[in-house]
């Protein structure tokens, strides 16, 4: 197993996004969120360097674009792929809104007792 050179803490979430590469629009989970990007479980690879929009409207709403980062097919399910994206000159309030998405899904799965 490799370096893990990440910026951001991930989170792991199923959160619903919207995504679209100005031809296709899709729709699909997250496996993980952070303040650098996203991981998506897609039904179809994209080739690294696609930019995207990706919106949501679970929770805090948000709309970023972003950069396939990789992409590849996925261990757990052959049909499907998975596609890091990194977010792509995010403002001060797309950056506040993606940290409220990550605490509240903290929250959410680690609840105090």
């Amino acid at each position: 197993m490799g370096i893990d050179h990440r910026k951001h803490f991930r989170t792991t979430t199923q959160l619903i996004v919207q995504y679209s590469d100005k031809h296709l629009l899709f729709t699909e989970f997250l496996t993980d969120l952070s303040l650098g990007g996203m991981c998506i479980v897609a039904s179809k690879p994209l080739e690294p360097g696609t930019k995207l929009i990706i919106t949501s409207s679970k929770q805090s709403p948000f709309k970023v674009e972003g950069i396939v980062a990789w992409s590849k097919k996925s261990m757990k399910n052959k049909f499907k792929h998975l596609i890091g994206v990194r977010f792509d000159r995010l403002s001060q309030n797309q950056k506040s809104q993606i940290a409220d998405i990550i605490t509240s899904i903290h929250w959410e799965t680690n609840p105090l007792h």
